[in-house]
């Protein structure tokens, strides 16, 4: 299994994701989010759409984003 070189990051700006709606690019989303490894990672706007969330509706994909936003955070304490 090869290792990816992750890109090295100042900032890594993400918003409006809108995680729990249909129409979120959560596939687009985590494959970027696996390639960078940014000092600062900005979340901004609706990550999680509250206004849209539907409690039968948040796929497994889009915890993963969840869980891998974390680990990076985890990561930069």
């Amino acid at each position: 299994m090869t290792k990816i070189k992750k890109r090295q990051l100042d900032y890594g700006v993400i918003f409006n994701v809108h995680l729990g709606t249909y129409d979120c690019k959560t596939k687009e989303l985590l494959t970027y989010l696996k390639n960078i490894q940014p000092k600062v990672l900005i979340l901004n706007g609706d990550i999680i759409d509250i206004w849209h969330f539907n409690k039968h509706y948040f796929p497994k994909l889009h915890m993963n984003v969840i869980k891998h936003i974390t680990s990076l955070l985890s990561k930069t304490l």
